[in-house]
């Protein structure tokens, strides 16, 4: 195994652990949404922070470092219009994880905690629509690097 094909296998598999971050954030979201229990919304967005924290976070960050090292490893430059558009992209998406994702659902978590009587935490819907905008600004940076990384330059 080459050095640039572990490099890959490392980017693929931080890859994969964003993505599933994204999607556990999403149905979790989806289901504290439909729910009525304000303890069931309080757990679900814990586990929204935990999961973009824990499995977001840190592969979204090592995913970048890897991509970067394999395609040092191969050759390409760092100028190239390609990896600079994908570097862009990461580090959008990056910023995006650390202002609005990951304080947003901890914030929806501690409002929902908070709401022990049932009535509707104050600032729940506008932290609410924050956190979807940013959760759905999120999938769209990954599909948008998907596409770059699927019709970027092969070696």
């Amino acid at each position: 195994m080459t050095l640039a094909n572990l490099w890959l296998f490392l980017h693929l598999f931080f890859a994969f652990a964003f993505v599933g971050s994204l999607i556990v954030a999403e149905w979790c979201g989806r289901a504290a949404r439909v729910s009525s229990d304000w303890k069931t919304r309080a757990l679900l967005f814990d586990l929204v922070k935990k999961a973009s924290a824990a499995a977001g976070l840190g592969p979204l960050v090592l995913l970048g470092v890897f991509g970067n090292l394999r395609a040092l490893a191969i050759g390409l430059p760092m100028a190239t219009p390609w990896l600079r558009a994908a570097n862009v992209l990461w580090l959008l998406a990056v910023i995006l994880m650390v202002t609005a994702n990951l304080p947003g659902a901890a914030r929806l978590a501690t409002l929902a905690a908070g709401a022990g009587d049932g009535n509707v935490p104050a600032g729940w819907a506008a932290a609410h629509r924050r956190w979807r905008i940013a959760s759905a600004g999120q999938t769209v940076l990954y599909l948008a690097l998907l596409l770059v990384m699927v019709y970027g330059p092969r070696r």
